[in-house]
């Protein structure tokens, strides 16, 4: 996985689909290894991979299951709600795939259909937020060391996002390590980044389920031949597993950041040096919203209606082109970096013993809260976006950084891409915008808007914060 997904340092790959990635020689150690040009792009029989989201660390286990000729296994899970964990039925395998695999096809055709139909109608969010503690699932929570963290870890965070690690970077010359991880988006590209909690989003409350780093369950084979997820005892049992650990589930947040931070670089710590990368990150996450608000607007200027609006929780969880253009979630982390940017004078006077502070912690943060305040104005961190007469308009991070309250509603894709950069009314940069969403999607966004300001996303059935 490491070749699959790499990339130049401080670079992302840029991958429109998996199966660019698999296509790829140079990347895939796997390519056509079967001998029926599986992978070969200019077959128009070869896989076709585009998983987003949750499925992504799915269909890439399956994909090697299948090249390896090894045991494969799944579950379909409830999303939870109402405080309550998804729960999972009984597990598929690859033996046994169910419905609609009786009919003559050649084995690639069997392929594609276990992987878009059975993965990607079969798996979502809530497969990997399964409660600790549960062995009729689909992972396992793991010890937060080099073993636990290895690629293929899962990272499910508390409001649907998923991770998947390709890579633990060894700390060497000085450098801090990374843990580096691929995130599947809505339209089927991958993105890799490189964990940090304004990204990793995390929480202990019960609500949200089991949240954290986990591994796959392994798969193995019965006496009578059938096949089995080992459970939590079989795994702590297992003189070459023995990673299954619940202990980060009481890990305050800060503490389950430092715990993850110091794996990959012992403190104490450069705090300006944190700073720099917390703000550099947060850049890149505005950068990534440019182009799918672009998109949507491309989108709008052709319809002749706007796109319909959910309702309450659905507004975080629709389909169609609502969740290809909205971007609820989106904003919801890049407000939630913010707070991470912005938090870091305050961990140095919390938690002085991990950081470089020179005997003096306030002094230390206050000298933070100076930095910031450049770095945030630094025009190399600032993102340029365009309007709706196609002119650009760059924001630094301060400007961002202002226009928080704003950026609390700005995820609506029948807004011009002014509103949902948070131009204020009135402004020069606001004056060419050419569309607004309905008064009464305005209306229902600002009912919404406490999910965003209390940077938690509603759990399903929520009808308002």
């Amino acid at each position: 996985m490491r070749d699959l997904f790499a990339a130049p340092p401080n670079e992302s790959p840029a991958l429109a689909r998996l199966d660019v990635a698999t296509g790829d020689p140079a990347r895939n150690l796997l390519h056509d290894a079967l001998g029926l040009q599986e992978d070969r792009l200019d077959n128009p029989l070869a896989l076709r991979l585009r998983p987003d989201g949750a499925d992504l660390p799915y269909v890439v286990r399956a994909y090697w299951s299948w090249k390896r000729r090894l045991p494969f296994a799944y579950r379909k899970c409830q999303r939870g709600g109402d405080g309550k964990a998804p729960r999972c039925g009984d597990a598929r395998t690859n033996l046994a795939p169910g419905p609609g695999f009786t009919m003559p096809a050649t084995e690639l055709a069997r392929v594609q259909r276990f992987v878009h139909r059975n993965l990607g109608w079969g798996v979502h969010a809530g497969n990997p937020r399964t409660a600790v503690g549960d062995s009729a699932s689909d992972l396992y929570p793991v010890r937060l060391d080099h073993r636990g963290l290895r690629p293929g870890a899962v990272y499910a965070d508390p409001y649907g996002h998923v991770f998947f690690v390709v890579d633990l970077v060894p700390a060497q010359d000085g450098r801090p390590g990374a843990l580096l991880a691929v995130d599947g988006q809505p339209d089927g590209g991958i993105v890799r980044r490189e964990f940090w909690e304004g990204e990793f989003l995390w929480s202990t409350e019960r609500a949200h389920g089991g949240v954290g780093f986990k591994q796959f369950r392994p798969v193995v084979r019965q006496p009578g031949g059938g096949l089995v997820q080992l459970g939590d005892a079989a795994i702590a049992g297992a003189p070459d597993l023995g990673d299954i650990w619940t202990g980060h589930a009481e890990l305050a947040g800060t503490a389950f950041y430092d715990a993850v931070r110091a794996l990959l670089e012992p403190p104490p710590w450069d705090a300006s040096r944190q700073q720099r990368e917390a703000v550099a990150a947060f850049a890149a996450l505005a950068r990534d919203r440019v182009g799918p608000i672009d998109r949507a607007a491309e989108f709008q200027r052709d319809r002749k209606r706007a796109i319909a609006m959910p309702k309450g929780w659905q507004v975080f969880e629709a389909t169609g082109a609502w969740e290809s253009h909205s971007t609820p979630g989106r904003d919801l982390r890049l407000l939630a970096a913010l707070d991470v940017v912005r938090g870091l004078p305050d961990r140095v006077r919390e938690r002085p013993a991990l950081y470089v502070t020179g005997g003096d912690p306030e002094a230390r943060a206050h000298a933070l809260a100076d930095e910031l305040d450049v770095l945030l104005r630094d025009p190399q961190y600032a993102i340029t976006y365009t309007r709706s007469d196609g002119s650009p308009w760059t924001l630094t991070l301060r400007d961002l950084a202002d226009r928080e309250a704003a950026l609390e509603r700005a995820y609506n894709p029948n807004d011009c891409p002014e509103l949902r950069w948070g131009a204020p009314e009135g402004s020069d940069e606001l004056a060419t915008c050419s569309f607004r969403a309905p008064a009464d999607q305005h209306a229902r966004m600002e009912a919404y808007r406490g999910w965003l300001h209390q940077r938690r996303p509603p759990t399903r059935g929520d009808k308002a914060p």
